[in-house]
């Protein structure tokens, strides 16, 4: 069965953008299909004090299951760089990797929610979201992402960075 899942990318730390090309590459050689792939944005760390990010989104198209899926973009984090910290605190990161949503599930197990419990929160998650899939209904809140977006009390500023050179059409 294939599942058409919506991923945020983000990296502070490093070659950002090269960050979060070779992490495109990486899903796309690994794991599946790309089918969309939205602009990049630059935002103030969440959480916590660091460098700003660079957040896009993607959508891809893929025969894996969730948890699978959750483990091998676990995988690209590490190729990538990427140490997990052992405290629940936010720190800067060459690249994270997150499963936000996947069309028709709700998955509520110990290493994955999906939908992303605090998507909704977040305006960096979210724009490069509704750039790609802006009619996407949430599994449980029975809304679009562009009607999250639009509801979404963040009050940060997203700025436009650029497209991915590799990726532009």
């Amino acid at each position: 069965m294939k599942h058409k899942v919506l991923i945020s990318l983000g990296s502070n730390k490093g070659a950002r953008i090269t960050n979060l090309e070779n992490a495109i590459a990486q899903i796309e050689g690994k794991l599946g299909s790309i089918l969309a792939i939205s602009p990049v944005y630059e935002t103030a760390s969440w959480g916590y004090t660091d460098a700003p990010y660079l957040n896009n989104a993607i959508c891809l198209l893929t025969s894996i299951e969730p948890i699978a899926l959750l483990e091998s973009l676990l995988k690209i984090e590490s190729n990538l760089g990427r140490t997990r910290s052992l405290t629940a605190e936010y720190q800067a990161r060459e690249i994270d990797l997150d499963i936000i949503l996947v069309e028709g599930v709700v998955i509520d197990h110990v290493k994955l929610q999906i939908p992303h419990p605090r998507m909704s929160l977040r305006k960096f998650v979210l724009k490069p979201m509704v750039d790609i899939a802006p009619n996407w209904v949430h599994e449980l809140l029975d809304v679009t992402l562009n009607d999250l977006l639009l509801q979404c009390e963040d009050q940060s500023e997203i700025k436009l960075y650029g497209t991915l050179s590799l990726y532009s059409s």
